[in-house]
C-alpha cells in the first residue's frame, strides 16, 4: 500500500513537473513571437490608397531600394486599397489595422477625413523644414497644402495635377464631331449619337475621385443652378463608367469619343493610341495637389518620415515621372534632373497647366457638398442613365421632327437637369447624409424617385399624356391661343353691339 501511495506522489510530481515544464516553455515561444511581430512591425508600413497598383508597385521598388528605407529599416509596404469615402474611414478609424499613412485621392477626401480627426499633423521640425523648402503654399492659385486652426500642416500635394477630357480624334472624324474646348460643349445635342452610340465617357463619382473633382469643378464654373444642367445633359450624351481607369479606356479604343480624365491619364492615353489628345478646358480648370499625410493611428512614425523625405526629394519626384505613371511633380526642380530632363512631354503639359487661367475653386466648399454631390450624380444621372438617354433622346427627336420649337426645348432641357434644392439645401443635406446610414438611404430613394418622376413628365408633356392636373406643356400653347382668340370674338361682339 505504501509502494501505491510513493508511486502515485511521484507520478503525481513529474505530471506537474512536465507541464510546468510546458507552460514555460510555451511563455518563451509566446514572447519570442510578440518580439517577432513588433520587428516585423517596424520594418513594414503600412498606407490606404486611391492610387492603383501600377503606381503603388513603382513607388514600392523605388523607394525600398533607396537609403531612405534602408536607413529607417523599412523592408515591406503594404497598401490597403479603399474606392470610397466610407471606406476610407473605416481603415482609418480602426487602430487594429495600422494604417500610418494616407496617400492619394483628391483634397476633398482628404479634408473630410480630417473633419473625422483621422488625420495626425505633421510635427517632425526637420520634415517640415525641407516640405516648406521644396513645395510652396500655392500653385497657380490654389493651395496644395492644408493646415488647421493651429496652423500645423496636415496634408500637403506630392504631385499635380489638372482635369480635363482626352479626345479620340479617329472617333470624332469618323461622326463627324468638332473637337471641343469646353464643359458646356459636351452638353449640347452635337453629341448625342443616337441610343446606342456614346460620344462622352464620365465615371460613376463614387468609384473615382478625378471624375468627382470634374463635377464638383463644373458645379463651380457655372453655378449650382446651371451647373447641374449641364452635367445633366451631359450625362445624357455619356456611357458611365466605374472608375477612372475604365473611362480612360474607353475613349483609347475609340468606344467614345471623348473622356472625361485627369491629366496624366491623358498622357496615358497618348502614348496608348497617338490619335488622342488631352485638352484642358479654356479657362475652366484647376490645379489640383494630389495629398499624402500621416494617419492618426500611425503606428510607425520613423517609417513614415522616411517616405516622406524620399517622396519629396528629387529622387522621389523623378519616380512621378516614370513612364506608366507620367504625373507631374509637386517639386519644380524635378525637370532640371538628368531624368526630368528627358520628359519634355511633361515639361511642356507643366507648363500649359499653369498657364491655363482656371477658375476660382473653393476646396473647403467643395468638402461640404462633396457626399451630396457624389451621391445625387450617382443616383440621379448614373442611376437613371437609361431613364435619362431615353427623356434626352426623345427630346430631341420632338426638336427635330418640329412637335416642338426652340423656346420648348430649352426649357424641357433645362428641366430635365433642374435640382430641386439650393446649395443651402446641399449643405443641410450633406450633413444629414452622414448622420447615419439610414438618413443617407433614405435621402438615395428621395433624390432617385424625384429624377426618375421628373424625367418621366417630360416624355409626356412632348406626347401629350400627362395624366396629372397640369396641363401638358406641348398643349398650353394651343389652350392659351384657343382662350384668346374666343375672348377675342366676344369682346368684338360687344362692341358691334
Amino acid at each position: 500500500m505504501k509502494m501505491k501511495k510513493l508511486f502515485l506522489v511521484v507520478l503525481l510530481v513529474t505530471t506537474l513537473t512536465f507541464s510546468m515544464t510546458i507552460l514555460m516553455t510555451n511563455a518563451v515561444v509566446d514572447d519570442s513571437v510578440v518580439a517577432s511581430e513588433n520587428l516585423d512591425q517596424a520594418s513594414i508600413l503600412s498606407f490606404v490608397t486611391r492610387h492603383d497598383v501600377t503606381i503603388t508597385n513603382e513607388f514600392t521598388s523605388a523607394f525600398l531600394a533607396s537609403d531612405y528605407a534602408i536607413n529607417a529599416g523599412i523592408t515591406s509596404l503594404v497598401f490597403n486599397s479603399a474606392s470610397t469615402d466610407a471606406g476610407w474611414k473605416k481603415l482609418l478609424e480602426d487602430p487594429s489595422k495600422s494604417i500610418d499613412v494616407a496617400w492619394g485621392g483628391g483634397p476633398a477626401l482628404f479634408n473630410t477625413m480630417d473633419d473625422y480627426g483621422l488625420l495626425y499633423h505633421i510635427d517632425n521640425q526637420t520634415l517640415i523644414d525641407l516640405l516648406n523648402a521644396v513645395v510652396p503654399d500655392e500653385v497657380a492659385g490654389l493651395a496644395i497644402k492644408s493646415y488647421d486652426a493651429s496652423d500645423n500642416l496636415i496634408w500637403i500635394g506630392n504631385a499635380i495635377s489638372s482635369f480635363g477630357f482626352t479626345v479620340n480624334h479617329d472617333f470624332l472624324d469618323d461622326y463627324g464631331l468638332p473637337v471641343p474646348n469646353t464643359w458646356e460643349e459636351l452638353a449640347t445635342p452635337t453629341y448625342y449619337l443616337g441610343p446606342n452610340i456614346k460620344a462622352v465617357s464620365f465615371g460613376d463619382p463614387p468609384l473615382t475621385t478625378s471624375n468627382t473633382k470634374i463635377v464638383s469643378i463644373i458645379l463651380q464654373a457655372f453655378g449650382w443652378e446651371e451647373g447641374w444642367s449641364i452635367l445633366t445633359r451631359i450625362g445624357a450624351n455619356s456611357g458611365i463608367y466605374p472608375g477612372s481607369v475604365d473611362t480612360r479606356a474607353a475613349v483609347v479604343t475609340g468606344d467614345v469619343g471623348i473622356g472625361m480624365t485627369i491629366d496624366f491619364y491623358g498622357v496615358i492615353a497618348k502614348r496608348e493610341n497617338p490619335n488622342t489628345e488631352y485638352i484642358i478646358p479654356e479657362g475652366q480648370s484647376i490645379v489640383n495637389g494630389d495629398p499624402i499625410a500621416i494617419a492618426s493611428f500611425c503606428d510607425n512614425f520613423d517609417g513614415a518620415n522616411a517616405f516622406f523625405e524620399y517622396l519629396f526629394s528629387l529622387e522621389g519626384q523623378n519616380t512621378w515621372m516614370h513612364e506608366g505613371l507620367d504625373r507631374l511633380p509637386a517639386v519644380a526642380d524635378a525637370f532640371q534632373t538628368p531624368y526630368g530632363q528627358t520628359r519634355t512631354d511633361l515639361y511642356s503639359l507643366y507648363n500649359d497647366t499653369l498657364a491655363n487661367e482656371g477658375i476660382e475653386f473653393d476646396e473647403n466648399l467643395e468638402t461640404d457638398l462633396l457626399q451630396f454631390t457624389i451621391y445625387y450624380f450617382h443616383e440621379t444621372i448614373a442611376g437613371l442613365h437609361n431613364n435619362l438617354r431615353n427623356t434626352w433622346g426623345t427630346l430631341l427627336t420632338a426638336l427635330d421632327d418640329e412637335t416642338i420649337n426652340g423656346t420648348q426645348f430649352q426649357d424641357l432641357a433645362y428641366e430635365m437637369g433642374e435640382i430641386p434644392y439650393t446649395m443651402a439645401d446641399a449643405l443641410t443635406l450633406n450633413e444629414e447624409y452622414q448622420s447615419s446610414a439610414t438618413r443617407a438611404s433614405e435621402l438615395e430613394t428621395e433624390w432617385r424617385s424625384m429624377a426618375k418622376a421628373r424625367y418621366a413628365n417630360i416624355i409626356c408633356q412632348i406626347e401629350g399624356t400627362c395624366e396629372d392636373e397640369e396641363t401638358p406643356f406641348i398643349i398650353a400653347p394651343v389652350l392659351i391661343s384657343t382662350i384668346f382668340m374666343a375672348a377675342l370674338t366676344i369682346i368684338r361682339r360687344r362692341k358691334q353691339k
